[in-house]
């Protein structure tokens, strides 16, 4: 393929993705809910089994969100560890 075929091919690419992406952004930023608070409020009981909707939101809704956070700081706290350690070695 030509540079020149190539050159007037890929902004056109582009172009049609950028429309494409552009008729998206409603579908993808319409809410499926009024609010949050709303949607804890009616179905938190329901689907956490815990009475103090705030232990909900914090041990199950946001559970992953919580563990991979300590997990990161677990490994960078050791990486750190472990830097500090060779740089005592090479002193």
């Amino acid at each position: 393929m030509s540079k020149r075929l190539v050159a007037i091919l890929v902004p056109f690419g582009l172009a049609i993705l950028f429309v494409r992406f552009a008729q998206l952004i409603p579908e993808l930023t319409t809410p499926q809910f009024e609010s949050a608070k709303d949607y804890i409020m009616i179905r938190g009981y329901a689907e956490t089994g815990a009475k103090n909707l705030v232990s909900a939101i914090y041990l199950d809704y946001r559970l992953f969100d919580s563990l991979f956070e300590a997990g990161i700081l677990l490994i960078t706290v050791a990486g750190i560890v472990f830097m500090a350690k060779s740089d005592e070695d090479v002193i």
